[in-house]
């Protein structure tokens, strides 16, 4: 089971009422998690495989609530049109068949917020996305790029971009070879001779999933628009991980927009 800590001070906050550890420690192995300890500092605690949605602080909190009585009932998100198409290329469907996509408008993000996010991306990818293999998770800042956007497959040679946090342009082919995460990541690609890349109205690169997004949608506090992408090889692992996402980042004031996801004819 993986272990989560959270921060104890952020969680009730997102709990909307003030609560000691002591208030706490009794009803959160009600969740059916397991509580290994709690103070003013922090929480930290083992988390079932069935629920995902717990591995972030805001599913926790979310969950929390409705055995405190805070919030009962199911959450009902407000759903908008964002008025942007993500178009799916044929050739994907032998490497990574899946892709879905989200717009969060308005999000909040501090050092705080924008930690857990990336902790909650990365909890899922070791877990529900069986070490990215089954799901990976991109996240982009919407400023710098232009929707439509394309998934598609290229060749190991045929598209270069700046990867994240790195300042030289690298190939595919480059990335698997002398990017850290490529290395870690290469074996998932192993064997096929096109590897996926979802790329703009421009042909700029947001994402070679599931190995590493580009330095140019890289999310900073002063991200106010995301484009959440997740791509996999099972349909309904990636749209349990949007969902845990979109869920996560509207409890940080964002606004949720659809993503119109269309199949390109052969």
């Amino acid at each position: 089971m993986p272990t989560v800590e959270f921060e104890f001070r952020d969680m009730v906050k997102l709990l909307g009422e003030e609560f000691t550890p002591d208030d706490l420690k009794d009803t959160i192995p009600m969740l059916g998690v397991d509580l290994e300890s709690i103070d003013h500092e922090k929480i930290t605690l083992e988390v079932f495989p069935n629920r995902p949605d717990l591995l972030s602080v805001e599913g926790f909190a979310r969950a929390l609530k409705g055995k405190l009585s805070l919030d009962a009932g199911l959450c009902e998100p407000t759903l908008e049109d964002s008025g942007i198409e993500l178009s799916i290329d044929p050739s994907v469907s032998s490497v990574r068949p899946y892709v879905v996509g989200a717009v969060l408008r308005g999000v909040i993000l501090d050092d705080m917020s924008l930690k857990s996010l990336m902790d909650l991306q990365e909890k899922l990818h070791i877990t529900h996305g069986r070490k990215r293999k089954k799901v990976a998770i991109g996240v982009h800042d919407l400023k710098n790029v232009m929707p439509p956007f394309r998934y598609t497959t290229a060749k190991p040679g045929e598209v270069s971009f700046i990867p994240l946090d790195m300042s030289d342009e690298m190939n595919l082919g480059e990335i698997l070879k002398k990017h850290p995460k490529g290395r870690e990541y290469a074996w998932i690609l192993e064997g096929f001779g096109r590897y996926p890349v979802i790329l703009d109205k421009k042909d700029k690169v947001l994402s070679f999933p599931p190995i590493i997004n580009g330095e140019l949608t890289k999310v900073s506090e002063d991200t106010l628009d995301l484009f959440i992408e997740v791509t996999g090889n099972s349909e309904k692992a990636v749209n349990q991980a949007l969902n845990i996402i979109v869920y996560a980042l509207e409890d940080r004031g964002g606004r949720i927009y659809s993503v119109d996801i269309k199949t390109v004819s052969k």
